[in-house]
């Protein structure tokens, strides 16, 4: 069913099949670490807004809410798109930049794409959910840009390259689209562990691969809050490595262009 011409334009002329390849539902997957972080004792304030934090003497001392103050003598900061906006509450600075991540999804249809397909010439991913939906997306909006508004631009762009690779799916119909803010670092790397705030620990840059690395991440940023030390996984990801001109070469990690 795929045009391997790709219209003449892009035509495929060899590709990588990794057998293992599968997708997970996002949002069982946060709703799971929920469920668990509230049966061990952990509380969660839904709909609760950071709305500053306190830091006396370079130290963190609270957190203001919309819901009231919490005292505290730590806080890890984990917000994505958000991270620039938390930062400049305690007064630091990263290299961070905000790009929006587009997604769409058509109308349900039976059963035809059974792996996932991504294009690195064209820019496209695309599998199939288990109700029929086709989940499509591309690469950052080459913009930066703190908002979550989507746009006809990359829904023209994106089912342009779709109808490439599948002229049959013309007259399927795209039912919402959506946008998510990808934080960027300059090297494509993270930022994990401490800072020069006391008590204020970072785990951002994750861009659009953070979902896959969250295990990891909450072992060793537990580990480095509760003991106030990065744990040895993540020393390389210190906020002072663009300081000291050591970055992390992960840009050609990407599989997509992101």
């Amino acid at each position: 069913m795929m045009d391997i011409s790709c219209g003449d334009r892009a035509p495929i002329l060899g590709a990588l099949y990794h057998a293992p390849g599968s997708i997970a539902r996002h949002d069982a997957v946060a709703w799971g670490y929920g469920r668990g972080a509230d049966q061990r004792g952990v509380e969660i304030h839904q709909q609760t807004e950071v709305t500053g934090i306190e830091v006396q003497s370079d130290r963190i001392t609270g957190v203001e809410t919309s819901q009231g103050k919490i005292s505290t003598p730590r806080v890890l900061c984990a917000v994505a798109g958000f991270t620039p906006r938390l930062l400049e509450m305690v007064g630091l600075r990263s290299p961070i930049t905000i790009h929006p991540l587009q997604a769409m999804v058509s109308e349900p249809m039976k059963p035809w794409l059974d792996p996932i397909i991504v294009s690195g010439s064209l820019h496209v991913y695309v599998s199939q959910t288990a109700r029929g939906e086709l989940v499509m997306g591309a690469s950052l909006d080459p913009y930066e840009l703190h908002s979550t508004r989507s746009t006809l631009e990359f829904t023209e762009g994106l089912a342009a390259h779709m109808l490439e690779l599948f002229p049959f799916l013309s007259q399927v119909k795209v039912v919402r689209q959506w946008a998510g803010m990808a934080d960027m670092t300059p090297d494509f790397a993270p930022i994990m562990g401490k800072t020069p705030i006391q008590g204020f620990y970072l785990d951002a840059g994750w861009g659009t691969w953070g979902f896959k690395a969250t295990p990891v991440c909450g072992k060793t940023m537990a580990y480095t809050v509760a003991r106030d030390r990065n744990h040895t996984l993540i020393e390389e990801f210190g906020i002072d490595r663009f300081t000291q001109y050591a970055l992390v070469g992960e840009k050609g990690a990407a599989s997509v262009g992101h």
